[in-house]
């Protein structure tokens, strides 16, 4: 793709895109997968067609230049702005139409610009944003809080944590992620369910670098000046939190979608993967059937 032939990774269920209406996922950094045959399934039969693009850096897919990897264009926001400027050339090639997008976790504050980038775009589904939250309390187990602490504050923490992650993946990709996601029976029982594509994400992740970890800690653990009040208006945009989060998750995630005007929506399992984990869930909100949990006042007067 392009001069300097730029590959994306994808996966397009169904066939060639244009089959349906276009349902365009990007994932967060510690599950770089699409999500099940099931999920896949069920939004085509509802008129969907799944298409999931791994990141820049991830799989098969070309890294960003190593230059917009470094601490400057990161905290600035323009390496987020280079990466938008990626998926959105994908979406041109794709040549995609009344497009669906669904973000994942960290790659949230990429889809925040990428919005305002597409005029193809439809609807906005954001799945567990943090964005101006202070929320590093609710990380478990305390190790993981820590390691994600080391990453944003230093670079000698940053490359500590590498190593560490790398480490306990490459022992037992499963048994690492059901650490993190003890909290959650939904989300251990889709680990549960897809052992491969999680042994799968596990290798994928031993590939990552400690530049991509930062990237994705700096635009998710500290503030965005880009999320101003408003900053959403004119798109038609939800928010996804799963059912089994943590009160402080959802008390700051509820005080985060009234500032934005947002309806916010909780998933009927899961907790990091809830989107995965409950695809009846998100074709309802896809669909204007679900009820939000929380609806301000200014998006009230915009539906």
């Amino acid at each position: 793709m392009g001069e300097q032939a730029f590959v994306f990774d994808c996966m397009i269920y169904g066939g060639g895109p244009g089959e349906k209406q276009p349902l365009l996922i990007f994932h967060s950094i510690e599950f770089p997968m699409p999500p099940s045959e099931v999920f896949c399934q069920t939004m085509w039969d509802a008129g969907l067609q799944v298409i999931f693009a791994r990141r820049p850096g991830y799989g098969a897919t070309s890294p960003l230049p190593e230059v917009m990897m470094t601490k400057g264009p990161v905290a600035s926001g323009a390496t987020a702005i280079a990466e938008a400027a990626m998926l959105r050339a994908l979406v041109s090639k794709l040549e995609l139409k009344n497009v669906i997008l669904m973000a994942v976790g960290s790659s949230n504050p990429i889809c925040y610009r990428l919005v305002h980038m597409l005029s193809e775009l439809e609807q906005v589904l954001f799945v567990n944003p943090i964005f101006n939250q202070d929320i590093m309390q609710v990380f478990h187990p305390a190790w993981f809080r820590e390691m994600l602490k080391q990453i944003v504050s230093s670079r000698s923490g940053l490359r500590v944590a590498e190593a560490g992650m790398k480490l306990l993946i490459k022992n037992d990709p499963i048994a690492y992620y059901r650490t993190i996601l003890r909290k959650s029976p939904g989300d251990m029982a889709y680990v549960d369910a897809h052992a491969c594509d999680y042994q799968h994400a596990g290798l994928i992740a031993l590939e990552t670098n400690a530049a991509m970890l930062y990237y994705d800690a700096i635009m998710c653990l500290t503030e965005d000046p880009l999320l101003k009040d408003g900053y959403f208006d004119g798109v038609k945009t939800s928010i996804l939190i799963g059912k089994e989060t943590t009160d402080h998750w959802r008390t700051e995630m509820e005080k985060e979608a009234s500032r934005l005007g947002l309806p916010l929506h909780r998933a009927s399992v899961g907790d990091i993967f809830c989107a995965y984990a409950s695809p009846d869930d998100v074709l309802a909100i896809l669909r204007d059937e679900a009820m939000p949990e929380s609806l301000s006042a200014r998006s009230a007067a915009q539906v």
